[in-house]
């Protein structure tokens, strides 16, 4: 099965680069250490250029040499994980010429084959020379092919094909480590204590003046007299 990987390249057709970004390159969905499919790159090549000249075909054209670019690329792991043991993938892309007032028609064959040959489409999309898309993956190699249109004034579709991760026979897979973890803090940080509240000195008792007793009055020697009255 092939590995979660991803590919070190150089400068591509725009068409690639789409493709490349639809399918996160040539990265899986198993594990990094997953056992790659093994393949040399002469045999990798002849399979993409067999595809090509065979959707070409249906076309009712011939590949164009002048237009092939190819690229044998160092496969990558997703955090960037790296192998010294010759594995590779290849990305392989060519013009086919045909009619730009047929390319809608030419993209339902190349759809119709590409499902024939085991290919699930992913993507498509019709219109004039701007909009028309197919993406597919699958087949007996897990091979992912994008077609679209060249930009005028050619008459041509491009054909892009990119393989998974290969493992070149007679090598033994190396084991790809997983990155080192953060390091973590041994203690959680100290949270700084809220400042203590200084208790206000007690109030000072508050001194209620007294109250002067009334002053007596001086005895001036007078009393009342007594009147009797008799009769």
């Amino acid at each position: 099965m092939p590995t979660h990987m991803k590919c070190r390249r150089k400068t591509l057709p725009v068409l690639a680069l789409l493709a490349l970004l639809a399918t996160a390159g040539c990265m899986t969905d198993s594990g990094k250490n997953d056992p790659l499919p093994v393949k040399s790159q002469s045999r990798a090549e002849y399979e993409v250029r067999a595809l090509i000249d065979l959707l070409a075909d249906e076309l009712g054209s011939e590949v164009d040499t002048e237009t092939v670019n190819k690229n044998f690329r160092e496969c990558r792991g997703k955090q960037g994980d790296e192998a010294n043991d010759g594995r590779f993938d290849l990305g392989y892309s060519a013009a086919v010429p045909h009619p730009r007032a047929e390319y809608n028609s030419g993209l339902k064959k190349l759809r119709k084959k590409l499902e024939a040959k085991g290919y699930k489409v992913t993507d498509y999309r019709e219109g004039d020379w701007r909009h028309i898309l197919l993406y597919a993956k699958g087949g007996d190699a897990n091979y992912f092919v994008s077609v679209g249109a060249s930009k005028p004034p050619y008459d041509e579709m491009t054909v892009y094909v990119t393989t998974p991760c290969f493992l070149p026979p007679g090598v033994d897979q190396e084991q790809v480590s997983a990155p080192q973890p953060r390091p973590q803090r041994d203690t959680a940080p100290a949270v700084p204590a809220a400042p203590a509240v200084t208790a206000a000195p007690p109030a000072a008792p508050v001194r209620t003046p007294a109250v002067p007793a009334p002053a007596r009055q001086p005895d001036s020697g007078q009393h009342p007299t007594l009147v009797r009255h008799f009769g």
